[in-house]
Parts: structure tokens; sequence; C-alpha cells
């Protein structure tokens, strides 16, 4: 992550969008010395708001770990059961 002080970000923003948007970089802008903002590309944003949404239901959180604890027991189905298990159902089975 980069950090520039607001001065810079100004005189440069339109390099600085592209440069967020094409390689994914982050850019903290400072002012007077403290950080204050973040310039982050839209897929970057989408992707931190479907997070945060995601591990704010309970519901979800609790299946994850219950998907991870299975996962350390072994507790998984392998490809080839899953596609025979969906051909049995497909065949009224």
């Amino acid at each position: 992550m980069k950090t520039l002080p607001l001065a810079d970000v100004k005189a440069r923003l339109s390099e600085l969008v592209n440069q967020v948007e094409k390689q994914h970089d982050q850019i903290t802008v400072t002012r007077n010395g403290r950080a204050a903002a973040v310039v982050i590309s839209v897929d970057e944003w989408e992707s931190l708001r479907e997070t945060i949404e995601i591990l704010s239901d309970i519901d979800t959180v609790a299946a994850i770990a219950e998907a991870r604890a299975d996962i350390e027991r072994g507790d998984v189905y392998t490809t080839e059961e899953v596609l025979a298990e969906l051909a049995a159902r497909r065949r009224g089975e």
C-alpha cells in the first residue's frame, strides 16, 4: 500500500485512479502527515462490503465454522461421491 500526501494525490488523481483500478493498489492519503483516507478500486470496495456483510450474519459465520470443523475431521465428500449422488438423484434413486 502506498502512502501519499493529499497534494500529490490531487496532482496525480487520474493516474492514481488508473493504477488502483488496474493493479488493485491501495493508496493511503495523508493530510498534515496523518492518514486521512484510502483510495481503492470499486472491485476492492465491493469485495470488502461483501465480506463485512457475510461476517455480520451470525448464521453464515456459524455455517463456515461448522464446515471448517467438518474439514478438519475429514468429514467431507470427494468430487466423485458428489457426482454419483447427483446422478442417483436424477435417476430417482
